[in-house]
Order: C-alpha cells, then sequence, then structure tokens
C-alpha cells in the first residue's frame, strides 16, 4: 500500500476561537443528522475497525459511544483550555492496541490513524453545510481545513500525516479511497443497525425507544447512505435509487427551512451553545486560542506499524 505523500506548502494555519468557521459551523444541530455517517467513514478504517471489535462497547451500545465520544470534542472548541480537553480526548485512546489477524501492531495514536479520524470531523462540517444547510465557498473551505491543522496541534501529536491546505485535502481524500478504506464488519453492522437490539441513548425511557427505535435508526441509516460520498457507497454496496434521491431532496428542504426558522439557541448543539453563550458574558475566559506551536514530530506509539490495507 502506498503511502499518503504531502505536497509542498502544506504549514497553512489559521487560528481556532469564537471568530473561526470551526466555531460557528461545528456545533450546528443539523451535524447530528449525520452523525452516522461520520462513524461509518472513520469506521472504513481497518484499524479503527479493529479496535473497535477489541476494545469498545459499540457493538453492544453505540449510542453510548456515540455520546461519550462527541461531547470531549465538542469541548475542544467550545470551552476554554482547549489543550487540556485535547489531551483528555487524545490519552483516552492511549490503551487502544493490539495485534490484527495478519500479525501486525497496531494503536489508536498511530497518527496515520488518528488523522484520518480527526478529518473526518471537519470534512463533517463540509457536508453538514453541503446538504443541509448553505454550502461552503472554496475561501471557506480553505480556511477550514487551515483551521483543522490548528485544531490537530492543541493534541500536541506527530505532524507527520498533517496538512493544512485544500490542495492536499482533495489528494489525501482520494488516496484514502484508493488505498485505506473499505467494508468490514463495523461497516456492516453500522448498515442493519436499525435491526439490532440497540439500548436506549440517554434520556430516552425504555418503553418508548421499543416503539421508535426501527423508525428513528432506519432513517438514521437512511440519511448516511443519502449524503455518503460515491467513493464510499460504492465500497460498502449500498443502494441508492432515484426514488431515494427524490425524497431525500424534499427531506433536505424541510430540514434547512426549519433550521432557519427555529430560535437561534435551538439550532446548535446544547454544549455549542452553552459555550457561546459563556463567551458573550466572559470572552476573556477564551483568550488565547491561537494554536500552539508545532510539535517536533515525536515516534509514532511503540509498535504502531505503517496502516494495513483494507480488503
Amino acid at each position: 500500500m502506498g503511502r499518503f505523500v504531502k505536497g509542498d506548502g502544506w504549514d497553512v494555519t489559521s487560528p481556532l476561537g469564537p471568530k473561526s468557521l470551526t466555531w460557528k459551523h461545528f456545533g450546528d444541530i443539523r451535524s447530528m443528522l449525520i452523525l452516522g455517517r461520520a462513524g461509518t467513514l472513520q469506521n472504513m478504517h481497518p484499524v479503527l475497525d479493529r479496535a473497535l471489535q477489541e476494545h469498545s462497547n459499540f457493538f453492544r451500545d453505540p449510542m453510548d459511544r456515540f455520546d461519550r465520544s462527541i461531547k470531549p470534542i465538542h469541548a475542544m472548541i467550545y470551552e476554554p483550555r482547549p489543550v487540556e480537553n485535547a489531551a483528555t480526548v487524545r490519552d483516552f485512546h492511549k490503551p487502544i492496541k493490539g495485534v490484527s489477524d495478519d500479525g501486525q501492531r497496531y494503536h489508536a495514536l498511530d497518527p496515520e490513524v488518528f488523522w484520518w479520524t480527526h478529518v473526518t470531523f471537519y470534512e463533517s462540517i463540509i457536508a453538514t453545510q453541503e446538504f443541509f444547510g448553505t454550502p461552503l465557498g472554496e475561501d471557506e473551505k480553505r480556511q477550514l481545513i487551515a483551521e483543522g491543522l490548528s485544531w490537530w496541534r492543541l493534541y500536541g501529536m506527530s505532524e507527520r500525516p498533517a496538512f493544512g491546505d485544500h490542495e492536499n485535502y482533495e489528494r489525501y481524500w482520494e488516496h484514502m479511497w484508493r488505498e485505506v478504506l473499505g467494508r468490514n464488519a463495523t461497516t456492516d453492522f453500522a448498515a442493519a443497525i436499525h435491526r439490532q437490539q440497540v439500548p436506549a441513548p440517554p434520556g430516552i425511557p425504555e418503553p418508548l425507544w421499543r416503539l421508535t427505535r426501527f423508525p428513528v435508526m432506519g432513517i438514521g441509516v437512511w440519511i448516511s447512505n443519502a449524503t455518503m460520498p460515491a467513493e464510499a457507497r460504492e465500497l460498502l454496496g449500498w443502494r441508492w435509487t432515484r426514488l431515494d434521491q427524490a425524497a431525500f431532496e424534499v427531506f433536505r428542504r424541510a430540514v434547512r427551512l426549519t433550521w432557519e426558522l427555529a430560535p437561534r439557541r435551538l439550532r446548535y448543539l446544547p454544549e455549542s451553545w452553552s459555550g457561546m453563550q459563556r463567551y458573550r458574558t466572559d470572552p476573556a475566559a477564551y483568550e488565547p486560542l491561537s494554536p500552539p506551536p508545532a510539535p517536533a514530530s515525536p515516534p509514532a506509539p511503540e509498535g504502531a506499524q505503517p496502516v494495513p490495507q483494507a480488503r
């Protein structure tokens, strides 16, 4: 498998914080509509598939896994002390390591693996606006990707796989489809998650969940299919018909209209809105939020090997 090689001039950064595009868009409540899509894209990576099978409760309680993952990541953007919050997210992955079926060691903190997960977060910002909001212009995409490097630097990890410009982003995206990603046990589970006996999400009474689980999660799978990149849909073997597309066009227009009519506080996730309100009353708590200096690239975690190719 070929390794992605960055082009020149990649070290372009933009600061995070309340004036960033990441702050403006990451907490958009419409992003929850494609949460399953983002998770599936991540889990198409063979190392993440293996790690979930060996170290996660994803197959027993996927909603719990999503809830535990999303909140700390949002805290990096919307709460003070982003470096501390980033360390919490990073260190959560330290014990996630093992040996794959072909005898290669893996580690969730292998920078190549962690970078793919990171890229899917700001790709999801772009996708949320593309499908359910106002599509970002080219300059906005460039700024968002540059902010993605500032975001990565909060982790204090190796910048071996990292970049902050749009040209490398597009080349990397195509490389991952050609060389790394594929269908696996985790993506198959996600495609049929509405048929699984998934426990109720936090705060939802179990009797109500038993009545609504199949339609609610079935719609989630359908939205994931609707919004999947064509390359992912092909690798996963997911079908999408003209009738599906016509129905989705109606759905996405309804989402856009509902969001525009909703009060501003309901347009954002509660954690994000709380951070926005805190900034209004205590802006000093968020200073400074410029990115930390680039670290000297440390070695990959002990035992980490090049990312295996998906079969």
